[in-house]
């Protein structure tokens, strides 16, 4: 491995933040001298310095949080969580810590949870931008209220199926690069991205390391949606922007419906973009970051 890449995040700031039960980690880029201009929140599996490649060359003070069960926070996980638990989690730390209302944006997982924050603590969210919110159809978020059909999911759904069996350890960090290099949901990634990726993403553990975010804690996400996030938007405070994928079928459909509904928001669906296209078109999306800090 190229010694640039296992030396990049030697320098990195962290901090920790008090909350009940435990404390959020989270990855600043950007002037700490500066107050912190904007909050982001990551997607399902995934952490702060996963998105190190978009967030850094912004040229203000960004804090990348780790969400519960990810990353390096750490907080219960006895209990599954959805999207609004997550917000109301962000919400809570936004009351906390920022003195000054900030703006807020997030990828999938990190998207629903901005979009319920803003909902909870609109006095500390300026705007938000929500890359590729999910929201599904509302025969699986049914499905998913009961215990009995989230049991049917981990069965029968493939992404919590084969998120469950996801290998758990691994003898080193470079182990973990070398195997996940152009594998799988990583097979795009440029190597700084899959770096930061693995360097956040994992844990010292029995001499060797483990994911931070446990397979079976990343399973439950995908099962436990079952709010409508789309009337959390309808709430979204002015001039928020949503950039949407064709990740989930049909997500044209509530896009127009919103637009209708809130004719002032900046809403985006493009079919050609990928689901992770904060990571791998890191220039579009630092530009709809840009838009949202200086507006």
């Amino acid at each position: 491995m190229d010694k640039a890449l296992l030396t990049r995040n030697d320098n990195i700031q962290t901090s920790r933040f008090e909350m009940p039960g435990g404390f959020m980690s989270g990855v600043h880029f950007g002037s700490t001298d500066q107050p912190i201009k904007l909050v982001f929140l990551h997607a399902n599996g995934f952490h702060g310095l996963a998105y190190r490649t978009l967030l850094e060359g912004l040229g203000v003070h960004v804090l990348a949080l780790d969400l519960r069960g990810h990353g390096h926070t750490a907080l219960p996980t006895d209990k599954p969580y959805s999207f609004y638990n997550y917000g109301q989690d962000v919400a809570t730390f936004l009351q906390r810590h920022m003195r000054h209302p900030v703006a807020l944006a997030g990828h999938s997982l990190g998207a629903g949870a901005a979009i319920f924050a803003a909902e909870t603590a609109p006095e500390k969210i300026k705007k938000v931008l929500a890359f590729d919110p999910i929201v599904l159809p509302a025969f699986l978020r049914v499905l998913m209220r009961p215990k009995l059909g989230r049991a049917y999911l981990k069965q029968n759904f493939p992404l919590a199926r084969s998120t469950a069996r996801r290998r758990d350890e691994f003898s080193s960090y470079q182990d973990v690069f070398r195997r996940y290099h152009k594998r799988g949901p990583f097979k795009a990634f440029p190597d700084a991205a899959l770096w930061d990726y693995v360097a956040g993403g994992f844990v010292e553990h029995k001499g060797g390391v483990r994911l931070a975010c446990r397979p079976l804690w990343e399973q439950s996400n995908y099962i436990t949606q079952s709010e409508n996030l789309t009337k959390a938007m309808v709430k979204l405070p002015s001039h928020s922007h949503l950039i949407v994928t064709a990740y989930i079928k049909g997500a044209n459909r509530w896009v127009r419906t919103l637009a209708r509904k809130r004719p002032d928001l900046q809403l985006e669906y493009s079919a050609e973009l990928d689901h992770f296209f904060p990571i791998l078109n890191p220039e579009f999306s630092a530009n709809a970051l840009t838009q949202i800090i200086r507006e």
